[in-house]
Formats: C-alpha cells, structure tokens, sequence
C-alpha cells in the first residue's frame, strides 16, 4: 500500500532588492499605501514616489517642503493625506488634482510622527520633538492631537514632556482610539475615553511601533530593540525573536501575514504563529519599516536609505511516500 502525505505549510521566500542607498543619509522611505492601482511611497527630505507592482518608481510632483513624511492615510478613494516633520501636513485630491499645504501653528519644532483617519472629518495624529524622529536623546515631549474638520484645524488632547507617542491607531470593531506611549524603556498601551487617555496595560520594557487590532478585544503589537531582539505580543502570545531587531510594522495578507524588521530582514507568518525570518545582505544595517501586498503571494517592502524589496512567496507542497 502506498500513502501520499501532502504537508501544505511549507514555504520558500524570493527576495530581490530593487533599490537601495550607500549610506544612512540617504532618503529613507517610511511608508506605503496602496493608491488607484499602485503604491504611494512617503519619506526623508520629503520624498513622495509612486511604485507600481512590477516595481517600477515614479517621483511623485507636489509643492515639497523638502521635509521628512513619516505617514499617509486617506480619507477616501480619491483623498490622500501626508503627515510629517516640523508640523507639516498635506492634503491631495486625486480627481481635481488640488494639492493643500498646512503648517500647524505650534509644532516647527515637531515630528508628526503617526496618524489615523477615523471619517472625513475626525483625524488623530502623535508625535514628539523632531529630533526624536532624528535618532537624537532628548526629552520627548509627546503629543496627541485631534482634528473634527478635516485637518484643517487641530486641538491638542494630549501631551507628556516624558512620553514619546509612537502609533495612534483606531479599533474598528469597538469604534476606539488607542495610542502607544513609551518611556523610561517601557510601553504602556492607552485608550482615549470621552477627553480622557487612560492606561490600558503595560506592554513590556522597550519600543512596541505598532499596534493592530483583529477584533475588539484583541491586539497585536510589534516592537523590540533596534539591532537586538523584536517582539511581537498578543492578548494570547508572547514572542521574542532573537535576531530581527526591532520590528516596526506588519501587515496583514490573505494567506500570510508580514512583519518588517531590521537589517533587511521581513519576517513570515502563515497565520499559524510560525514564524520565519527570511533577509538579504544590504550595503548596511538598513531598517525595513513598512510592507504592502501586491497580490496573495508578493509584496513590495520599503526601507532606510531608499531600501525597496520585492518579495515572493512559494508555497512548496511536500508530498512523501510511504509504502507499506
């Protein structure tokens, strides 16, 4: 008798680097949004790209402030919004192709460092002082402000001169806002109740970037320690990897889930809580911060110093035989 046993987790990933720079100067890319049908890429010195899913890079033509976006958003199909250094924010409507510049009173000396869209009129956005963003010691004085027009105007709803505020984030199921706050090399998790943040719980001892949420309870939040170990903690599970460096982000596919991490290392997950870490060999330690799927089984990461990676998963079914 022969029996056939089919093992459908297996997986190889392909990574082929597309671009990247020589040195930490060059223009990092902070983040990615899918935009009509290719990505829009934001970053350092006010870098705005479009890639579309062969890879292929267009620089973007908007009136620059040549400053540092660290994120973007929408409000709608056709609405973009951009969020970034020294107070800076930009609104782009894809149909009139009207671009808005807006400098918040205030904040020159600040990074709008995360944002989230919650309805065309209500927008959050955290940060701390520019030179946080910057790498650079200094005391964070964090920040959350809300916006009920749209972007136009903003109230500050929050601020700790000891806090950094990492990620701003909207729980679709319960219809709450929470926000990542960090110091003293600790994390707690907040949650906004009518004008008030209260602590949720503490994460752990060191930068958690990012928080995601599957249901209404339930979270995961990704973090670590740059050029260390990476965490990645749910309700249910806590993971340390050992060798990712922190982690900055993860996005979420049909069949895999993808976490970005340090040193050009992603890390894959088959939505089992296996977790593998695949990289390549980069000019230098280069961070990749963000990922976006371009289809069930390929994905285009972006990265410090004008890091761009495609990557490809291979699902390889293993068929054993055994004969009795």
């Amino acid at each position: 008798m022969i029996f056939l046993c089919l093992d459908t987790k297996a997986q190889e990933v392909s990574i082929k680097v597309l671009q990247q720079g020589i040195t930490y100067a060059d223009s990092s890319y902070y983040d990615i949004i899918p935009v009509e049908d290719k990505f829009w890429i934001g970053g350092k010195y006010g870098t705005l790209k479009s890639i579309d899913t062969e890879g292929n890079l267009t620089n973007i033509i908007y009136p620059s402030q040549h400053l540092d976006i660290y994120k973007l958003d929408k409000f709608d199909e056709q609405t973009i919004i951009a969020c970034g250094d020294k107070g800076i924010i930009y609104k782009h409507n894809l149909k009139t192709k009207i671009w808005q510049t807006i400098k918040v009173k205030g904040y020159e000396n600040a990074c709008f460092y995360n944002m989230v869209v919650v309805s065309e009129s209500e927008i959050y956005i955290c940060g701390g002082r520019s030179a946080i963003a910057h790498s650079k010691k200094t005391v964070p004085n964090g920040f959350i402000l809300k916006s009920v027009d749209g972007g136009l105007t903003w109230k500050k709803i929050y601020s700790n001169p000891f806090k950094m505020v990492w990620c701003v984030k909207y729980n679709s199921f319960n219809k709450k806002v929470y926000a990542l706050m960090y110091t003293l090399n600790k994390t707690h998790l907040y949650e906004l109740q009518g004008e008030k943040w209260l602590q949720k719980n503490k994460l752990g001892n060191s930068i958690f970037h990012e928080i995601q949420f599957s249901d209404t309870d339930n979270y995961v939040v990704t973090g670590g320690w740059m050029g260390k170990m990476g965490r990645i903690y749910s309700n249910h599970e806590k993971k340390i990897l050992q060798t990712s460096g922190l982690i900055w982000g993860r996005v979420e596919g049909h069949k895999y889930d993808i976490y970005s991490a340090g040193n050009g290392q992603i890390i894959l997950d088959d939505k089992s809580g296996n977790y593998q870490v695949h990289g390549v060999k980069l000019n230098k330690a280069f961070n990749i911060y963000e990922t976006v799927f371009t289809s069930d089984n390929t994905a285009i990461a972006i990265g410090s110093a004008r890091t761009v990676l495609m990557i490809t998963i291979i699902d390889r079914t293993k068929l054993v035989l055994n004969n009795m």
